[in-house]
């Protein structure tokens, strides 16, 4: 299946299965210390941080407003609202050092808000977006989906509202300071 065949359920899966293979590393490192355990843990919760931040916004922008105009509007609002519980979360995080003691259970409360959020998704709101939405239409969105991930913020932004209008209009802003920051920093060199 070539990108282009993909349509946004499995490119937002795929990003789901790559969130939780970087989250069982870091359960595996939980309560670990050492200097090149304490680096990874960093390593890890940068990467994950980055990808979850492009789906969000991507999602906010491309896929939630379909869902709320066409699907369920509640179902996009609560999406919303968990990807806002998971922005304060990754936020805390990022202030942390992996040494910090409260590290491992910020850690845990992200793992545990994403997992619970990708099972909302995939139980309910992946099949009604097939049920509703043509092969092409879905083929359309991953694409545009796709295009998103590329140009969007790296880093959490929670006072900014997850809406698909205020995203668009700030996020080439805020992904311009966040990847002038990394280039500085160093962070998300082992991400795409």
């Amino acid at each position: 299946m070539t990108e282009a065949q993909r349509d946004v359920v499995d490119v937002l899966s795929a990003d789901h299965r790559e969130f939780d293979r970087i989250f069982t590393e870091l359960e595996g490192l939980r309560h670990r210390t050492g200097s090149d355990v304490l680096k990874r843990k960093r390593e890890l919760v940068d990467e994950v941080t980055i990808g979850l931040v492009k789906h969000s916004v991507a999602e906010e922008t491309q896929v939630y407003p379909r869902v709320e105009k066409q699907v369920d509007k509640e179902e996009a609002e609560h999406s919303k609202e968990e990807h806002a519980e998971a922005e304060e979360t990754m936020k805390r995080l990022e202030r942390m050092d992996p040494d910090d003691p409260g590290f491992d259970d910020a850690v845990k409360e992200l793992i545990d808000e994403i997992r619970h959020h990708v099972q909302h998704e995939e139980s309910r709101m992946f099949t009604e977006l097939r049920a509703t939405f043509s092969r092409d239409e879905l083929v359309e969105m991953a694409e545009k989906v796709e295009a998103v991930k590329k140009i969007a913020p790296t880093r959490a932004h929670p006072m900014t509202p997850n809406e698909a209008g205020v995203r668009m209009a700030v996020g080439p802003v805020a992904s311009l300071l966040d990847h002038l920051r990394d280039a500085v920093s160093g962070r998300g060199k082992h991400t795409d």
